[in-house]
């Protein structure tokens, strides 16, 4: 089972984004909203970064960057922009 299928059918709380955060399968998770449920968040681990829209009621990878020669940065601003503007247009 995937992290994509381990999410419920529904924005996240702060603390289950907490939880992937502190997973051992990710190195990184951050909701892309500063309070409350989100709609989208941004996972990662040392070999990629994805960000994830939970959109007509289900979580989508709406961005994916391999890291292999790309900055860490810029793929999380990249799949941070995709998430936020996916979640605009819903």
């Amino acid at each position: 089972m995937g992290t994509l299928d381990s999410l419920p059918a529904r924005p996240l709380r702060e603390s289950e984004v907490a939880a992937l955060n502190r997973s051992d399968g990710l190195q990184y998770a951050v909701a892309t909203e500063r309070a409350g449920p989100t709609g989208g968040i941004i996972i990662a681990t040392d070999e990629w970064v994805k960000g994830l829209a939970f959109a007509d009621s289900e979580w989508n990878v709406v961005a994916s960057e391999r890291l292999d020669g790309t900055p860490r940065p810029d793929a999380l601003r990249r799949c941070e922009r995709a998430v936020v503007e996916t979640l605009r247009a819903e």
